[in-house]
Protein backbone atom coordinates (compact mmCIF):
# COMPACT_ATOMS: atom_id res chain seq x y z
CA UNK A 1 0.00 0.00 0.00
CA UNK A 2 1.23 3.41 -0.95
CA UNK A 3 1.64 6.37 1.36
CA UNK A 4 -1.44 7.99 -0.19
CA UNK A 5 -3.54 4.89 0.58
CA UNK A 6 -2.43 5.04 4.28
CA UNK A 7 -3.54 8.64 4.52
CA UNK A 8 -6.95 7.81 3.02
CA UNK A 9 -7.46 4.91 5.48
CA UNK A 10 -6.50 7.11 8.47
CA UNK A 11 -8.91 9.83 7.39
CA UNK A 12 -11.68 7.27 6.99
CA UNK A 13 -11.04 5.87 10.50
CA UNK A 14 -11.06 9.38 12.01
CA UNK A 15 -14.35 10.16 10.33
CA UNK A 16 -15.92 6.95 11.71
CA UNK A 17 -14.75 7.76 15.24
CA UNK A 18 -16.15 11.25 15.00
CA UNK A 19 -19.44 9.76 13.88
CA UNK A 20 -19.57 7.51 16.97
CA UNK A 21 -18.82 10.43 19.28
CA UNK A 22 -21.48 12.59 17.74
CA UNK A 23 -24.11 9.83 17.68
CA UNK A 24 -25.01 9.92 21.46
CA UNK A 25 -25.42 13.67 21.33
CA UNK A 26 -27.85 13.38 18.53
CA UNK A 27 -29.62 10.52 20.27
CA UNK A 28 -30.10 12.55 23.46
CA UNK A 29 -31.29 15.52 21.52
CA UNK A 30 -33.58 13.96 18.98
CA UNK A 31 -33.82 10.30 20.08
CA UNK A 32 -31.67 7.50 18.85
CA UNK A 33 -32.72 6.36 15.41
CA UNK A 34 -29.81 4.42 14.11
CA UNK A 35 -28.36 1.01 14.56
CA UNK A 36 -25.37 2.51 16.38
CA UNK A 37 -27.36 3.82 19.42
CA UNK A 38 -26.79 2.42 22.91
CA UNK A 39 -28.61 2.99 26.22
CA UNK A 40 -26.92 3.03 29.61
CA UNK A 41 -28.60 0.38 31.81
CA UNK A 42 -28.06 0.70 35.57
CA UNK A 43 -28.72 -2.14 38.04
CA UNK A 44 -29.12 -0.79 41.63
CA UNK A 45 -27.20 -2.43 44.46
CA UNK A 46 -29.02 -5.15 46.39
CA UNK A 47 -29.04 -5.22 50.21
CA UNK A 48 -30.17 -7.79 52.77
CA UNK A 49 -30.75 -7.68 56.52
CA UNK A 50 -28.86 -10.27 58.52
CA UNK A 51 -29.33 -11.15 62.20
CA UNK A 52 -26.25 -11.50 64.36
CA UNK A 53 -26.37 -12.97 67.87
CA UNK A 54 -23.75 -11.33 70.02
CA UNK A 55 -22.67 -12.11 73.55
CA UNK A 56 -23.39 -9.19 75.86
CA UNK A 57 -22.83 -10.92 79.22
CA UNK A 58 -20.72 -13.94 80.06
CA UNK A 59 -21.91 -16.72 82.35
CA UNK A 60 -21.27 -15.66 85.93
CA UNK A 61 -21.38 -17.42 89.29
CA UNK A 62 -21.89 -15.38 92.42
CA UNK A 63 -22.23 -16.24 96.08
CA UNK A 64 -25.23 -14.91 97.94
CA UNK A 65 -25.68 -15.06 101.69
CA UNK A 66 -29.20 -16.03 102.72
CA UNK A 67 -29.79 -14.82 106.28
CA UNK A 68 -31.18 -17.07 108.96
CA UNK A 69 -34.92 -17.22 109.41
CA UNK A 70 -36.64 -17.21 112.75
CA UNK A 71 -40.19 -17.78 113.91
CA UNK A 72 -42.10 -17.02 117.09
CA UNK A 73 -43.78 -19.99 118.73
CA UNK A 74 -46.19 -20.07 121.64
CA UNK A 75 -45.69 -22.82 124.16
CA UNK A 76 -47.37 -23.95 127.36
CA UNK A 77 -45.16 -23.44 130.40
CA UNK A 78 -45.70 -25.04 133.82
CA UNK A 79 -45.75 -22.50 136.65
CA UNK A 80 -46.84 -24.74 139.51
CA UNK A 81 -47.10 -28.53 139.38
CA UNK A 82 -50.17 -30.39 140.55
CA UNK A 83 -50.19 -31.22 144.25
CA UNK A 84 -52.29 -33.05 146.81
CA UNK A 85 -53.37 -31.63 150.17
CA UNK A 86 -54.22 -34.22 152.91
CA UNK A 87 -57.35 -33.74 155.01
CA UNK A 88 -58.01 -35.80 158.15
CA UNK A 89 -61.56 -37.15 158.27
CA UNK A 90 -62.62 -38.36 161.73
CA UNK A 91 -64.31 -41.68 162.20
CA UNK A 92 -68.08 -41.87 162.51
CA UNK A 93 -69.77 -43.51 165.49
CA UNK A 94 -73.26 -44.24 166.76
CA UNK A 95 -74.51 -45.16 170.25
CA UNK A 96 -76.24 -48.42 171.17
CA UNK A 97 -77.61 -49.75 174.45
CA UNK A 98 -76.59 -53.18 175.66
CA UNK A 99 -78.44 -55.11 178.37
CA UNK A 100 -75.89 -56.30 180.87
CA UNK A 101 -76.09 -58.52 183.94
CA UNK A 102 -75.55 -56.59 187.12
CA UNK A 103 -76.23 -59.35 189.63
CA UNK A 104 -76.61 -62.99 188.71
CA UNK A 105 -79.20 -63.75 191.38
CA UNK A 106 -79.93 -67.28 192.49
CA UNK A 107 -80.16 -68.98 195.92
CA UNK A 108 -78.21 -67.74 198.86
CA UNK A 109 -78.03 -68.73 202.48
CA UNK A 110 -79.09 -66.05 204.88
CA UNK A 111 -78.74 -66.18 208.68
CA UNK A 112 -80.98 -63.95 210.85
CA UNK A 113 -81.52 -63.41 214.64
CA UNK A 114 -84.98 -62.65 215.95
CA UNK A 115 -85.92 -60.41 218.87
CA UNK A 116 -85.63 -63.27 221.27
CA UNK A 117 -82.11 -63.95 220.35
CA UNK A 118 -82.80 -66.99 218.37
CA UNK A 119 -80.70 -67.53 215.26
CA UNK A 120 -82.17 -69.08 212.17
CA UNK A 121 -80.97 -69.65 208.62
CA UNK A 122 -82.80 -70.07 205.36
CA UNK A 123 -82.26 -70.15 201.62
CA UNK A 124 -83.37 -67.08 199.76
CA UNK A 125 -83.60 -66.93 195.96
CA UNK A 126 -82.57 -63.58 194.44
CA UNK A 127 -83.75 -62.61 190.97
CA UNK A 128 -81.01 -61.69 188.49
CA UNK A 129 -80.48 -57.97 188.17
CA UNK A 130 -79.99 -56.44 184.74
CA UNK A 131 -79.14 -52.97 183.55
CA UNK A 132 -78.39 -51.13 180.30
CA UNK A 133 -75.02 -49.76 179.23
CA UNK A 134 -74.40 -47.28 176.43
CA UNK A 135 -71.52 -47.85 174.09
CA UNK A 136 -70.25 -46.28 170.88
CA UNK A 137 -69.93 -48.31 167.70
CA UNK A 138 -67.67 -47.16 164.82
CA UNK A 139 -69.57 -46.93 161.57
CA UNK A 140 -66.72 -45.46 159.49
CA UNK A 141 -63.09 -45.43 160.49
CA UNK A 142 -60.99 -42.31 160.52
CA UNK A 143 -59.19 -41.72 157.24
CA UNK A 144 -57.04 -39.34 155.21
CA UNK A 145 -58.60 -37.79 152.12
CA UNK A 146 -56.48 -35.95 149.58
CA UNK A 147 -57.56 -32.84 147.73
CA UNK A 148 -55.90 -32.57 144.31
CA UNK A 149 -54.88 -29.05 143.24
CA UNK A 150 -54.38 -29.01 139.46
CA UNK A 151 -51.22 -27.72 137.84
CA UNK A 152 -51.02 -24.09 136.78
CA UNK A 153 -49.82 -23.22 133.28
CA UNK A 154 -49.20 -20.05 131.30
CA UNK A 155 -48.48 -19.15 127.67
CA UNK A 156 -45.03 -17.99 126.69
CA UNK A 157 -43.65 -16.89 123.34
CA UNK A 158 -40.11 -17.57 122.28
CA UNK A 159 -38.05 -17.15 119.13
CA UNK A 160 -36.82 -20.29 117.45
CA UNK A 161 -34.45 -20.84 114.55
CA UNK A 162 -36.24 -22.19 111.51
CA UNK A 163 -33.41 -22.09 108.97
CA UNK A 164 -29.76 -21.22 109.63
CA UNK A 165 -27.72 -18.78 107.59
CA UNK A 166 -26.41 -20.32 104.40
CA UNK A 167 -24.43 -19.39 101.31
CA UNK A 168 -26.05 -20.01 97.94
CA UNK A 169 -24.14 -20.14 94.67
CA UNK A 170 -26.19 -18.58 91.90
CA UNK A 171 -25.32 -19.01 88.24
CA UNK A 172 -26.28 -16.16 85.93
CA UNK A 173 -26.51 -17.47 82.41
CA UNK A 174 -24.82 -15.80 79.54
CA UNK A 175 -26.81 -13.07 77.88
CA UNK A 176 -27.14 -12.63 74.17
CA UNK A 177 -28.61 -9.90 72.03
CA UNK A 178 -29.71 -10.17 68.45
CA UNK A 179 -28.62 -7.27 66.28
CA UNK A 180 -29.69 -6.62 62.73
CA UNK A 181 -27.52 -4.99 60.12
CA UNK A 182 -27.78 -4.25 56.42
CA UNK A 183 -25.26 -5.95 54.18
CA UNK A 184 -24.54 -5.47 50.52
CA UNK A 185 -25.49 -8.50 48.49
CA UNK A 186 -24.82 -7.11 45.03
CA UNK A 187 -23.01 -3.80 44.36
CA UNK A 188 -25.13 -3.11 41.29
CA UNK A 189 -23.77 -2.49 37.80
CA UNK A 190 -23.84 -0.22 34.74
CA UNK A 191 -23.55 -1.39 31.14
CA UNK A 192 -24.35 -0.18 27.67
CA UNK A 193 -27.13 -1.94 25.90
CA UNK A 194 -27.82 -1.50 22.24
CA UNK A 195 -31.00 0.39 21.66
CA UNK A 196 -33.95 -1.60 20.48
CA UNK A 197 -32.87 -4.78 22.31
Amino acid sequence: MTHKAHIVSALAASAFSAALLLAPTAAHADGCQGTACYNLVKTPPTYATVAERKLVRKTQTRRRVVPARYATVTEKVLIQPARQIPHHVEGQYYSISDKVLIAPGGPRWEVTTDIYGRTSGCWIYDEPQYGFRQRLVESAPARIEYETIPAVYTQRERRVLVRPTRVVNETIRAGYKTRYRKVLVSPGSEHWQRAGY
